[in-house]
């Protein structure tokens, strides 16, 4: 399950959850029935009846992998994307858990995708705590980070509100020096520091100083 909160550009609250669960077809009559019983505990008749509105209900069926991915890419979405667009609410649903599952996972797989599409097989090895490219595990970064940030860097989007930033740019290997610089001897003036060459040229002074001194004396 998952709350969407927004419409595609935060233009308009409007506030539905999302569920993905076994199910089969089911003939007009039967999902209707089954609807109205959804409605009746969820909200109170003298409640619906006094709003003028009720709950609305939608139900599909699909045993297309294909179809049933695009579901999952939908439903995973984050629709809550700008802060501006409702800041106390932003607030409010900081740590909370917007999406949740029931059940096990232990069971034989339903249906697998099949074909080359890098981006769904990319979010599958997300879905699974396992880095899309390294293949190694992932350490989530429980801070939140600034979308600008992230923007930044050109990020790939590979659904489900997830993105693939660019690789980190390893150190230079070795010691690196620059070709036009040539090994000093130890006597050197230029391999002392400023403060030892400020202290040799007074001494220097100090005795060119005597030297004159003595000459016309």
């Amino acid at each position: 399950t998952r709350w969407h909160y927004f419409g595609e550009h935060g233009e308009k609250y409007h506030p539905h959850l999302n569920i993905l669960c076994d199910g089969g077809w089911l003939p007009e009559e039967q999902l209707a029935e089954l609807k109205d019983s959804i409605r009746r505990k969820l909200l109170p008749r003298s409640i619906a009846k006094g709003i003028g509105k009720d709950l609305e209900i939608q139900y599909r069926y699909s045993r297309s992998p294909k179809q049933i991915m695009h579901w999952i890419k939908y439903v995973t979405k984050a629709s809550f994307r700008d802060i501006t667009w409702d800041e106390p609410l932003a607030n409010a649903l900081y740590g909370f858990h917007n999406g949740c599952f029931a059940g096990t996972w232990d069971g034989s797989p339903k249906w697998k995708l099949t074909g080359t599409d890098k981006k769904f097989n990319a979010l599958l090895k997300v879905r699974e705590g396992i880095h899309p490219v390294s293949g190694k595990p992932i350490k989530w970064n429980k801070e939140p980070i600034p979308w600008a940030l992230v923007e930044a860097q050109n990020p790939v989007d590979i659904g489900s509100g997830y993105y693939l930033l660019p690789p980190i740019r390893p150190p230079p290997s070795g010691r690196r020096q620059p070709t036009n610089l040539i090994e000093l001897p130890d006597g050197d003036y230029r391999k002392h520091t400023n403060t030892v060459r400020r202290l040799i040229d007074r001494a220097k002074n100090v005795a060119s100083f005597r030297s004159d001194y003595e000459s016309y004396s």
